[in-house]
């Protein structure tokens, strides 16, 4: 794996400066992991959102103040739902990336839209994340850029037999568990989700801060280049 090194996977797997924070939302979720009252599930949507950039209330229509869409129709919204159900059916699940994992995440994206008009699609994984951390992996467009680039070609690997899914996650999903079984074959590690999408932020923010070296190098030469002229 010429992207990936050993060192970069121990990285991945150590202790880092976020870890407090998201252990805040791991409890939030573990001590309250139903949606049978308003005041929970808006703590969860609220938090989790918020702290991940997948804010609920970005939506299509925009009608009404913060607080009022949380209240009137957030909490209820989703406490109407069958989200609980969804939960409980992948119970027994211990692997990430099921195809009940994948069929799960497409209901709570419906349920998503069904409140904003829009495809929520990273809030649905990173709002399952917090709940069951060990079977759901976090997407948002920096680490589906990253893992796009160190597994390209999705249609080489393995299908996931779901029945209802949102074709981009399931995709990512794929790459996700391609790339685990390269690192668990190449290092002897198995990387949890959490510890994955670590490794794929690093990725990110090398790849951004070779791209910037890279422009800065150009600029500096083709100032010295025109002061030659």
């Amino acid at each position: 794996m010429k992207r990936i090194t050993k060192n970069s996977v121990a990285i991945a797997r150590k202790p880092c400066v976020w870890d407090l924070g998201n252990r805040v939302l791991y409890t939030l979720c573990r001590t309250h992991p139903h949606h049978v009252k308003n005041d929970e599930i808006v703590a969860k949507i609220w938090l989790i959102g918020r702290s991940y950039s997948a804010s609920i209330e970005r939506r299509k229509s925009a009608e009404g103040i913060g607080d009022d869409f949380y209240k009137k129709k957030v909490g209820p919204a989703i406490r109407r739902s069958k989200i609980d159900k969804w939960l409980n059916s992948i119970k027994s699940i211990k692997n990430p990336g099921s195809a009940e994992t994948i069929e799960v995440h497409k209901d709570v994206m419906a349920l998503f839209r069904s409140i904003t008009g829009l495809d929520k699609r990273s809030l649905a994984s990173k709002y399952l994340h917090f709940h069951r951390p060990d079977i759901f992996f976090i997407y948002d467009s920096r680490v589906k850029r990253s893992i796009a680039k160190l597994v390209p070609n999705v249609r080489r690997l393995p299908d996931l037999e779901a029945n209802n899914y949102d074709r981009e996650y399931k995709d990512y999903v794929r790459r996700c568990l391609s790339l685990l079984e390269q690192i668990k074959k190449v290092f002897g590690v198995t990387l949890k989700p959490r510890e994955l999408d670590k490794l794929l932020i690093s990725f990110a923010n090398d790849e951004m801060r070779k791209k910037t070296k890279g422009a800065a190098i150009r600029h500096a030469r083709s100032k010295k280049k025109y002061k030659n002229y």
